[in-house]
């Protein structure tokens, strides 16, 4: 794709304003910054043109509420990325990516989400146009892991990704944290477990699970939850007795007074709690978080490798929890622009982009990789087995 011009609606956002950085670093792509808030997309537009030496970067007025905005602002663009928070608007705002003829992609967290985009999956295959969902940290880099760790064994038995993030300075207060305590409120806990996956119930308790984070953050108490991206796993791979999702808590009053408010006023009074509630998830960040700061995603797999039975881990670390969302999005646009991950059809992010690519794009954008695979003596430390 020879210079292509992408639209990011939220492109001066806390990730929205790296993932343009990076993508005027890493590509020779025009781009078109869009948001309601057109006199700050025009600050950060003038702001980025003058750090790259050349007019690569515009403004526009998108609204995600109005899709003639969007469809407007947009009408340019080979692929749209969708970093605002905004995902109770996916439908409109995808039908105006289909009306302009574009391509699709987002980082958005809201699991109502994936039926609207379901809702449209006979439009976008019939019109030939690549959508990606779930693209990010986590949703987005579970699955790919997995997916990695495949590769590695001719048969993969067990393989579970832990994740744990701690912004320095905790949570902004922002829209994006209403989206998250949205999403908080909602929260599934389910693992999958010798063929079935099983719901977990009291804020995930019996399936808890312990994983070494490294990188400073220690040992930590893991709570399993669901993420959409994970659930096709074990039918992609058949020898997949155990596969899960599982993140550590922030602190402890995050951890046992604000997730506890959350998943009750999540089922008696969401829209009456969702912005108390999310200022407090920001108070309890920035008041009660200790160094060290950052996100740290693990995989812990285990499976055979000719004759023998072999764990890997892979752990990835980067300083910065927006940059390192920021980072796994590129990785995956650069596979994308060149061809290899531009496929007609609805797509989780972590099913679609090639794992190995991914996770060396990463390296090479500043992300700490560590990886090491072994054989097993004995009982695996990763599955028991």
């Amino acid at each position: 794709m020879d210079t292509p011009t992408i639209g990011i609606l939220g492109g001066y956002g806390s990730t929205g304003s790296v993932l343009t950085r990076l993508l005027l670093e890493q590509t020779s792509a025009h781009v078109i910054i869009g948001g309601r808030h057109i006199l700050r997309a025009r600050e950060a537009a003038r702001e980025f043109n003058k750090q790259v030496g050349a007019e690569r970067v515009c403004a526009a007025y998108a609204g995600a509420s109005d899709p003639g905005s969007v469809a407007r602002a947009f009408e340019r663009v080979q692929l749209l990325i969708v970093a605002s928070s905004t995902g109770r608007y996916a439908e409109p705002t995808a039908q105006a990516a289909l009306q302009t003829g574009c391509d699709w992609l987002d980082i958005q967290y809201y699991t109502p989400k994936i039926s609207a985009l379901t809702r449209l999956r006979e439009r976008i295959e019939r019109e030939g146009r690549c959508f990606i969902t779930d693209a990010g940290l986590h949703p987005g880099l579970p699955a790919l892991m997995v997916r990695y760790a495949a590769s590695q064994f001719d048969v993969l038995e067990a393989a579970n990704v832990y994740a744990i993030v701690n912004p320095k300075g905790g949570f902004p207060k922002t829209p994006s944290t209403h989206e998250f305590a949205r999403e908080l409120m909602r929260f599934r806990y389910s693992a999958y477990r010798d063929g079935e996956w099983r719901c977990c119930y009291g804020f995930g308790a019996g399936d808890m699970r312990q994983a070494d984070f490294g990188f400073g953050f220690g040992t930590r108490l893991c709570a399993p939850l669901t993420l959409e991206e994970m659930r096709a796993l074990p039918e992609m791979f058949p020898t997949l007795q155990e596969t899960g999702f599982y993140v550590a808590g922030f602190n402890w009053f995050v951890d046992w007074v604000t997730m506890p408010l959350l998943w009750i006023f999540g089922k008696v009074a969401p829209s009456l709690a969702v912005k108390p509630l999310a200022s407090l998830l920001c108070w309890g960040t920035r008041l009660w978080s200790n160094p060290p700061y950052g996100a740290v995603i693990k995989l812990e797999a285990c499976g055979s490798k000719g004759d023998e039975r072999h764990r890997l881990s892979l752990q990835m670390f980067h300083a910065d929890p927006y940059a390192f969302t920021a980072v796994s999005v590129t990785a995956g646009i650069l596979q994308y622009l060149r061809g290899s991950a531009r496929k007609p059809g609805l797509w989780f992010a972590g099913h679609l982009f090639d794992p190995r690519e991914a996770i060396e794009e990463m390296r090479r954008m500043g992300v700490q990789v560590q990886c090491e695979m072994a054989p097993i003596k004995g009982t695996c430390p990763f599955c028991g087995r």
